[in-house]
């Protein structure tokens, strides 16, 4: 009996192994930064998701109890977390075939108004008709297209004033996916009136725009060509540069119709017009569309017959200057034979307005349909 209440007694006195002992002080110091830790707030949930709508709540509470109820630091953390994510998903989706998306073209300048030419046309890819419909999607496009416009570097002529011949070092410019990823992103003027991020920081570039979308959406979304076209304004009696283009089937932009449109066929032309003559700018713009609607209509690889007659099929040329005139019909102001070439149409228009040297001349142009063969 002495040694059974002994036991106890014994027992109640040995010593703490050392692991219990290390288990008992992490449990003490979970249990005190669990108390430590702020809970997160349900008011800064409901606005982070204002703020960044479709934001999931268990995303939103992660946020907050990552950066400890501070706003800034949650949205900025949940960027850089969709950042991460569509990239790594985008790394995973890259070899899936995407021949669906939407030709975006921004004009924020045509040349007719005095402060030079801004404009760009990009391709977006993705891999389902059903996406390339989405609102995202085409905000994402225009935001990569106005700001490639925005940001492109004007190309500069040695001779602004006298040149009339057809080559120009004013072209319009290609870019590769990876030598634009960098481009800052702009938001579109539709998101002027929207609650806008308390986060502070650099812009959101080309590349971290769509994996974000890439991440949110799940499908294989790329940038698959870009072109832009810049010129610096010239004063009055100087050689004009100007841009055209047009989208067959193409939704404008709520928020600016004029300057942005999107659509699946698309053109965009550079032209020259020398000084002299009396010419309108309502004529010339019109005149200038009516020949990109042309490109759209017929497909167009070139701007003059330079090599052979083998470029041309049975059915029509691929040469625009060789090609009847078919999106613009004769008029009072403007009177030229039906079938006439648009090569010819244009000689006649600038006789018209009296325009010097060669007269108006497209310089270059652009024809783009979704999925359809690049440049090389």
């Amino acid at each position: 009996m002495v040694r059974i209440t002994l036991l106890p007694r014994l027992l109640s006195h040995a010593p703490i192994p050392t692991t219990s002992r290390l288990s008992a002080t992490r449990s003490l110091h979970s249990s005190r930064a669990v108390l430590d830790t702020p809970k997160p707030s349900v008011a800064l949930m409901s606005k982070i998701r204002s703020l960044r709508p479709g934001t999931p709540l268990t995303l939103a509470r992660s946020a907050l109890v990552a950066s400890s109820n501070d706003l800034d630091g949650a949205l900025k953390w949940i960027a850089d977390q969709a950042v991460e994510s569509g990239e790594a998903k985008a790394k995973k989706l890259e070899g899936r075939t995407a021949n669906e998306g939407l030709v975006g073209v921004a004009m924020l300048a045509d040349g007719t108004g005095g402060v030079g030419v801004r404009g760009a046309m990009v391709e977006l890819s993705c891999e389902t008709d059903f996406v390339a419909r989405t609102d995202e999607f085409r905000d994402l496009l225009e935001s990569i297209t106005r700001s490639l416009a925005f940001f492109a570097e004007p190309a500069t002529s040695s001779s602004s004033s006298s040149s009339s011949s057809s080559s120009s070092p004013i072209h319009i410019t290609s870019h590769t996916p990876t030598s634009i990823a960098d481009v800052p992103i702009l938001p579109p003027p539709s998101a002027a009136s929207a609650p806008k991020p308390l986060v502070e920081g650099p812009l959101p570039t080309i590349s971290s725009s769509i994996a974000t979308i890439v991440a949110r959406l799940g499908e294989n979304i790329s940038l698959r060509r870009a072109v832009s076209v810049a010129v610096e304004p010239v004063l009055p009696g100087s050689t004009l540069h100007l841009a055209s283009t047009y989208l067959h089937g193409s939704k404008a932009s709520p928020s600016s119709p004029s300057s942005f449109q999107s659509g699946t066929l698309a053109s965009l032309l550079l032209l020259k017009l020398p000084p002299g003559g009396d010419v309108e700018k309502p004529a010339l713009t019109a005149f200038a569309r009516a020949i990109a609607r042309q490109v759209v209509a017929v497909p167009t690889t070139s701007v003059r017959q330079e090599v052979a007659k083998e470029q041309a099929t049975e059915e029509h040329s691929t040469v625009l200057y060789e090609q009847p005139l078919i999106t613009l019909s004769s008029s009072e102001k403007l009177e030229f034979e039906q079938g006439s070439l648009v090569g010819d149409v244009i000689q006649k228009w600038s006789r018209q307005a009296g325009v010097e040297g060669d007269g108006l001349e497209v310089v270059e142009v652009r024809r783009w349909e979704v999925g359809g063969p690049q440049e090389p």
